[in-house]
This record gives C-alpha cells, sequence and structure tokens, in this order.
C-alpha cells in the first residue's frame, strides 16, 4: 500500500512529485497565471473549482499551486473531500521561483492554459 501523500509539500518535494509525472494545477486567476506559470501545468481558477474538479486526472497524486500557498491549500482539502489525492505547494510559484526552478510566461494558449476538457 503506497504511503499516504502530505497535505502540504515543500518545493523540493513537489518538484520530485512532478518530475515523477504528477500534474500540476495552477489555482490563481488568469492574469496571474499570465505573468509566469509552471510549464505543463493544468489551470482551473481556484472560483471556479468547485463546478470543474471533475475534468481532473483521478489517478496519481495532483500538486495544487497558488502564488504563495494559501488558496492551494484551500484547493487541496477541498480535492481530498471530493477523493482526489493531491498535495499544496507551500510557498507556491513564488518559492518555487525561489528556487530557480523553471517557469514560462506570456498568453495563455487553450492548448497549454486549462484542464482536459475545457
Amino acid at each position: 500500500m503506497a504511503a499516504p501523500v502530505a497535505l502540504e509539500v515543500e518545493v523540493d518535494s513537489a518538484r520530485n512529485l512532478i518530475e515523477e509525472g504528477a500534474p500540476v494545477l495552477d489555482v490563481r486567476e488568469a492574469d496571474e497565471r499570465e505573468r509566469v506559470r509552471i510549464a505543463g501545468s493544468l489551470w482551473i481558477p481556484i472560483a471556479e473549482l468547485k463546478e470543474r474538479w471533475r475534468e481532473l486526472p483521478r489517478e496519481g497524486t495532483l500538486v495544487v499551486q497558488c502564488a504563495a500557498g494559501s488558496r492551494s491549500f484551500r484547493a487541496t482539502k477541498f480535492l481530498r473531500e471530493k477523493g482526489l489525492v493531491a498535495t499544496s505547494m507551500i510557498g507556491g510559484i513564488s518559492e518555487w521561483q525561489a528556487h530557480g526552478l523553471p517557469t514560462l510566461a506570456g498568453t495563455i494558449s487553450s492548448a497549454s492554459g486549462p484542464a482536459p476538457g475545457r
């Protein structure tokens, strides 16, 4: 049986999960996402999560991120209540950048922005 996934993980642990194939869910608003985002991340603004959570992958661990960790923590708790395996990245994209990890910037395209099915 797999070990339980922590409610929150540090950036290094999140990076390891992502490198192992875990999808990233960005719950920030469009203007925040246009400024900076993690390549390949799924996107559902937190205000839309209650209606759109079924679009997310059901297998494996989902790494949830926002700007600094507050919204992703709330989103992670919600997703866990719905039966998904999710963990919040402590410090959000701000901490990701502070670690010098790669990001993208610019206009969001439909191919790389929203979660599948949207």
